[in-house]
């Protein structure tokens, strides 16, 4: 009985050595749940607040190198969510990349959004990348040590600019040249956004001549890379004026011999000032406003391409004038037009002007007019005069052509239009009849003589009215000269002179039943073999001009019947 006793005694006592144990068992257990859920819960919060980060490749730099910026969020976002302007105004930045990236690990999916900057600082010392807003979140503020570099070259030492003004006082309506140059000593490859500022000032024009002018040469035993450029200075007011040469804005992108570190050095050259002083016109002065330090007026007198040698000279002969005008100071396209008026008795065809430069930069303008005396008798080709200011000596000047005197012969050539009457005068051959054959054969003869008169007077009339209408279009004799003006402008190879002259003779070649047509495509031929490679040149010219003549000579026979039966 009393061992049974302890026996449940020693049951029991372990019973509830077990259930305690149990019940310690399930307490550590739902402390560890209880812990594990605060730990995730922390981490949970500690995440939703630190899901951008800032890093960057360097904290500690030199002046102007260039380290990388890197700012990144735990979550879809587009490029658009970060700016760049937060960095304030002690860094200046590049261009922005972009990108994003999902993954998913052991069933967690991720997502990161990523932007990469470059950044240079821009003064020395202790600078702070401030705390950057992305995608509504915010990232720790970064320290940047900046000391200085011995080694960066000043700007003055890798980019130098000059300019040179050719006069420094000139009247108003006048121009001077500014001569501008810079001068690289760098590889152009590693500039970075290169801005050359071109001159400007308050009352003062600048316009560029021709194209700027790019080259490499050494200077002082460095290799340089050379940009010219010429401009037109001209002001449009009077009294002193000041204005700005070139000036040259940029940066160097420079890497040391490792490719360790990047730098971006900032170029700035400010440009040099100039003084310009502008007179006023004299108020006494009277005429046309022409100022210029220099002009220059000439001329040629040529026939079939030579100097003439004899002011006398046969009708229809072309002579050619040609004026060359040069101008210092004055851009071509201010140059001054030439008005000259000729007599009525000779034809002018005017070519356009070829308007240039000489080696010096004077502004040079040639004219070439071709003239035609289509009258017999005592001509004169007008003088030219150009007035204009000589800003040198300060005094009012006139540039004059002389006028030329000639003497007009006589055309050598036959009249086509006497050649043309005579062809239709036709003479009237009567026939004689016999007595014997009564009255009637008179009274017959008697009709025919008076309807022959009547013939006759009709024909005589209607050619008196028919040559008093050509002689209201054309002059007598104009066909023949004209024609001969048309030959020698062809054996001169002067097709456009050719085309003018033909265009003016059309109206009177049809009338003469010509083919206008043909004498055209032979011109144009003309000029086409101007440009041919082949050396058989003259020979062409020959032919063409045998074939313009025999067209000149031969009339349409349709033209020819038309002429018959309006006789009859």
């Amino acid at each position: 009985m009393v061992i049974l006793m302890s026996i449940k005694q020693v049951t029991l006592s372990s019973m509830m050595k077990a259930s305690t144990m149990r019940f310690s068992i399930i307490n550590t257990s739902l402390i560890k749940k209880v812990v594990l859920f605060a730990v995730l819960c922390v981490s949970g919060i500690s995440l939703s607040y630190a899901q951008a980060t800032a890093t960057v490749s360097k904290n500690q730099i030199t002046e102007n190198e260039v380290i990388q910026l890197m700012v990144s969020v735990d979550k879809s976002a587009d490029q658009s969510k970060f700016d760049t302007s937060q960095l304030g105004n002690d860094f200046r930045s590049g261009q922005v990349s972009f990108g994003s990236s999902r993954s998913l690990v052991n069933g967690d999916y991720s997502v990161q959004s990523q932007w990469t900057v470059s950044i240079a600082p821009t003064r020395m010392g202790t600078l702070t990348i401030p705390s950057l807003n992305v995608a509504g979140e915010k990232t720790n503020p970064i320290t940047i040590r900046v000391n200085k570099d011995a080694t960066a070259p000043k700007s003055s030492d890798v980019i130098k600019v000059s300019g040179e003004l050719t006069k420094s006082e000139l009247y108003e309506g006048e121009t001077a040249q500014f001569h501008a140059k810079i001068a690289i000593f760098a590889d152009t490859r590693r500039l970075k956004d290169p801005n050359i500022i071109t001159p400007q000032g308050n009352g003062v024009e600048f316009s560029p001549v021709g194209e700027s002018k790019q080259y490499q040469t050494v200077i002082d035993g460095l290799q340089a890379t050379v940009v010219e450029q010429t401009f037109n200075v001209s002001a449009d007011k009077v009294g002193e004026l000041h204005f700005s040469g070139l000036a040259f804005t940029g940066g160097l992108i420079q890497t040391d011999r490792y490719g360790r570190s990047t730098k971006l050095i900032p170029l700035n050259i400010s440009p040099e000032n100039y003084q310009l002083t502008v007179l006023a016109k004299p108020a006494d002065f009277k005429g046309t406003w022409l100022p210029t330090s220099s002009l220059k007026l000439g001329q040629q007198w040529l026939i079939d391409g030579k100097p003439m040698t004899s002011t006398t000279i046969e009708a229809g002969t072309a002579i050619t004038r040609q004026i060359i005008l040069n101008m210092a100071d004055v851009p071509p396209e201010k140059l001054p037009t030439l008005s000259i008026e000729y007599p009525k008795s000779v034809r002018m065809y005017d070519e356009k002007p070829v308007i240039g430069t000489d080696s010096e930069g004077n502004s040079v303008m040639t004219i070439k007019q071709v003239i035609i005396p289509h009258k017999a008798g005592s001509v004169t080709l007008p003088a030219v005069s150009i007035q204009w200011w000589n800003s040198k000596t300060r005094q009012s000047e006139t540039a004059t052509l002389d006028s030329l005197q000639l003497t007009i012969t006589p055309s050598t050539q036959t009249d086509e239009q006497k050649i043309q009457q005579q062809t239709y005068a036709q003479p009237v051959d009567v026939e004689k009849r016999d007595e014997a054959q009564g009255f009637w054969p008179y009274t017959t003869v008697l009709f025919a003589l008076l309807w022959l008169i009547t013939l006759l007077a009709w024909y005589i009339h209607h050619t008196k009215v028919q040559s008093s209408k050509k002689e209201e279009k054309h002059t007598v004799g104009t066909s023949t000269i004209d024609t001969k003006a048309l030959i020698r402008a062809v054996s001169d190879n002067n097709s456009i002179l050719a085309h003018q002259i033909l265009t003016d003779l059309a109206p009177l070649l049809l009338e003469q039943g010509i083919d206008v047509g043909a004498i055209k495509m032979c011109i144009t031929a003309l000029s086409q073999q101007q440009y041919s490679k082949e050396n058989n040149k003259l020979n062409s010219t020959k032919h063409i001009i045998t074939e313009i003549n025999a067209l000149l000579n031969k009339k349409n026979i349709a033209s020819s019947k038309e002429v018959t039966l309006e006789q009859l």
